[in-house]
């Protein structure tokens, strides 16, 4: 059985993911809607595969106060710091709205950020996707992700 986290504050774009995965996986994720919650789910569980949004809010919408908190354009960064601190390796899929966000200081293009996090992250990146709403071509990219994934898995 894969474990899977979706870590996505986006409702709609949660909704669309999810859906990607129920087809491919015939299961729902571990959810994550912020910064501090995806943090502490890699912290205490090991995953097969992090679908991971760069941008997200530093709180969750369940957050003791019901404020989200700031947006972190690094969002996502963070959550890959914290897999290196604590010495975990996992498949990671990028699904982002943002064509380039920035890694360490630098602005860095989406289809270049695979090289830059598997080597200062340590993380193998199955893939860095541009996220488009209600887009067919965007599901199907994710879907084909999910199903090589589901392979390599399975070996």
């Amino acid at each position: 059985m894969s474990k899977l986290l979706l870590v996505e504050d986006e409702i709609h774009k949660r909704d669309e993911i999810n859906s990607c995965i129920k087809e491919v996986f015939d299961l729902l994720p571990d959810m994550a809607d912020s910064v501090s919650s995806a943090v502490l789910k890699v912290k205490s569980q090991n995953y097969d595969l992090i679908i991971l949004d760069m941008a997200l809010s530093t709180f969750g919408e369940n957050a003791a106060d019901n404020k989200k908190g700031h947006d972190q354009a690094q969002g996502g960064i963070e959550v890959l710091r914290t897999l290196k601190a604590y010495k975990k390796c996992t498949k990671i899929l990028i699904v982002t709205q943002y064509p380039d966000f920035f890694i360490g200081g630098s602005k860095v293009k989406l289809k270049n950020s695979i090289d830059i996090i598997r080597e200062k992250y340590s993380q193998d990146v199955v893939g860095a996707i541009l996220y488009t709403y209600k887009s067919k071509s965007t599901l199907q990219k994710i879907t084909s992700i999910l199903r090589s994934v589901r392979e390599n898995i399975a070996d």
